[in-house]
């Protein structure tokens, strides 16, 4: 064991780039940076992704510790800055954009420091005696990244690399085995092995053929079997799905009302007039639905402006609200601006409210809706929290049936930090900073607690084929697509395995910026990784169709724009006859991604080893040469002694 950990901890010679090499050498690191940032959205300039971190992984080996950390750094700098730039041009208040300026610039900045660390790590791994060990280069970064998806600085797992080849449609099938996580070991594998057919000559700084060294053949070869054999996985999956098919899926409004974001940070009289407007426009395109024979309508997050509880109810009023409600079914007074409910009482209808009695009086058409609701009190059982959760609430999706009665719900369980919850809310520094970036974002610290059910909803089904089955289907709210765990979860253990998947989600924070493209292809690989088609019901776009195959069907799109616009598009979900779980739903990416994780930090743990070995060794070294100084200083002393007492002797 001892002899294995001194070979493992040994490091080759590699020689150091001086002058004219090594500014060749940091070139090639800047030059790296924006091939990786080209390789996304908004630029999203195909098969780039393959060849993006080439020239940081030919540099490595030729650089101290630091110079890994600052090289990885400065091209996730450029990576994570580049392709999120969207985020520090969010709606905000006038005045407060230097706020989400500094929100953005903290968040891009960590994440590109992740990145330093998988350098430093990957030079370390490049650089050993044991030259197999440049094989763990891509679990090391697949490693760090999943880190992303834990609550530490910037919890925000965004921009994997796995997104980099999205064009590669027939490779991409294999994501319902891994997932997005398999995808990110092909692409640093694939640059991997186009590195090291080139090397950084140090005496010239040019590049050559490798002539010899580990992995010279081997990775370029793994590279390519792994990439051919999972397009011919990728295509024969997709023979067998699109003859799985079936046409009968069931009829789906997606309404897009195209509120936009100012509003929510707006205030006074012209705020509640335009959010009135908007309740209007949302119904008058609801009732359009119905009348083209739609089975759901769907509106997105938040849209049930005023919130209700759990139950459907008034949040304000909830035992007044409660009066109105037979059996769950909303009573026609409610389609009044204002009630009576004693001679010295009156109740004033709630959006909620009216909303449920117009669907049951008018759409009579089964909704799923995004609303605001209070936190049960059964629910209320967290005991540092119990004094603020009168301001705490859920983000919810609602499920109505055609009478108004409330359905089921399903509450939003992955939040985005800062906008919905306070990360590591019981520090006080850490809550102090939040809350002051959430008050300048969206006038008030937002208290959104996450959700703790699994729910997969029922639709009545007109469907032959099913003989009276109901449609099985889940939802998530935002940004949650951006997290393959929460799908994961979700369709593990149902009872059922659902028909399809509805994503609501309100992007109007984000104008027309690349967020929505790149919020479409998290959901693309949403759907691959769990065989099940989505449909996307926004408030400003992208509002869509993306079928089991990760290929979208249907955009609504007007006047030819697919963003800010309003509109209604009526979908049939590209339903499968035999839905079932994949191998990435049953725990394979699950699993993948965490030995990822426990081996980067295993190498990490190495890595620190070696350097506390280092230390060690050169204090033993200085303490040696010390005693061989004193030694030799005191031989010197004693002979010049001998030599000054010589002539005294003799005289």
């Amino acid at each position: 064991m001892r002899a294995f950990l001194c070979l493992v901890l040994a490091a080759q010679h590699v020689e150091k780039l001086t002058g004219k090499p090594r500014l060749m050498a940091w070139l090639l690191v800047l030059l790296s940076g924006p091939l990786i940032a080209l390789s996304q959205h908004p630029a999203n300039v195909p098969l780039l992704g393959l060849v993006g971190l080439v020239p940081l992984f030919l540099v490595l080996p030729h650089l101290s510790r630091g110079g890994a950390w600052l090289a990885g750094w400065v091209v996730g700098l450029c990576y994570f800055w580049g392709d999120m730039w969207w985020l520090g041009q969010m709606v905000t208040d006038p005045g407060k954009e230097w706020i989400i300026f500094a929100m953005f610039a903290f968040v891009a900045t960590v994440m590109a420091a992740y990145w330093g660390v998988a350098a430093m790590a990957t030079r370390w791994l490049m650089t050993r005696r044991a030259g197999a060990l440049i094989l763990a280069v891509p679990l090391v970064w697949l490693g760090i990244e999943y880190m992303h998806e834990f609550n530490t600085p910037a919890p925000y797992p965004w921009l994997p690399l796995g997104m980099a080849i999205t064009e590669l449609s027939l490779f991409l099938q294999t994501a319902d085995i891994f997932g997005q996580y398999g995808l990110t070991l092909a692409v640093v594998l694939t640059n991997l092995g186009i590195a090291r057919t080139l090397e950084l000559r140090p005496e010239t700084g040019r590049l050559g053929l490798r002539k010899q060294g580990a992995g010279r053949i081997a990775l370029p070869v793994a590279a390519a079997l792994v990439l051919a054999s999972g397009s011919v996985y990728g295509f024969f999956r997709a023979q067998t799905l699109e003859a799985d098919e079936a046409p009968d899926g069931p009829v789906i409004a997606l309404v897009q009302g195209n509120l936009s974001q100012e509003v929510k940070v707006g205030t006074g009289a012209e705020r509640r007039k335009r959010i009135v407007e908007s309740y209007s426009e949302h119904m008058e395109l609801s009732q359009q639905a119905a009348r083209q024979h739609a089975e759901l309508i769907c509106w997105a997050e938040t849209m049930l402006f005023g919130g209700a509880t759990r139950d459907g109810l008034d949040r304000l009023a909830p035992q007044d609200s409660a009066l109105f409600f037979d059996k769950g079914v909303p009573s026609r007074k409610l389609l009044q601006p204002s009630n009576l409910i004693s001679a010295t009482r009156q109740h004033n209808t709630s959006i909620a409210e009216n909303f449920r009695a117009r669907l049951a009086y008018e759409i009579q058409t089964p909704m799923l809706v995004g609303a605001i609701t209070d936190i049960p009190a059964e629910e209320q059982d967290i005991d540092w929290k119990k004094p603020t959760y009168d301001s705490r609430v859920y983000n919810t999706s609602m499920l109505f049936d055609g009478q108004g009665r409330v359905s089921d719900s399903y509450d939003k369980r992955y939040l985005v930090p800062g906008g919905e919850y306070v990360p590591l809310e019981h520090v006080g520094l850490v809550r102090a900073i939040v809350e002051y970036y959430s008050e300048g974002l969206q006038g008030a610290v937002s208290r959104v607690e996450p959700g703790r059910r699994l729910t997969t909803f029922r639709l009545p089904s007109q469907t032959p084929r099913l003989e009276g089955r109901d449609w099985a289907f889940t939802s998530t709210i935002c940004y949650e697509y951006a997290w393959p765990g929460c799908y994961a979860e979700l369709h593990e253990k149902p009872a059922r395995y659902p028909d399809f998947h509805v994503n609501i989600s309100n992007e109007g924070w984000f104008k027309q910026s690349a967020e929505l493209d790149q919020a479409m292809e998290f959901c693309r690989l949403r759907c691959i990784e769990n065989r099940m088609p989505m449909v996307r019901a926004t408030n400003t776009g992208i509002s869509a169709h993306i079928d089991a195959l990760g290929r979208t069907r249907e955009v609504l799109t007007v006047d030819g724009k697919d963003r800010e616009v309003k509109g209604l598009l009526l979908v049939q979900p590209a339903v499968l006859k035999n839905p079932q779980p994949t191998m990435f739903v049953a725990g394979a990416g699950w699993a993948l991604a965490q030995l990822a994780l426990w081996f980067t930090v295993g190498i990490l743990g190495l890595m620190a080893a070696g350097r506390v070995h280092e230390i060690r060794h050169r204090r033993r070294g200085r303490k040696a040469q010390a005693a061989q100084d004193k030694a030799n200083t005191s031989m010197r002393n004693k002979a010049n002694d001998t030599a000054s007492q010589t002539p005294q002797a003799q005289a």
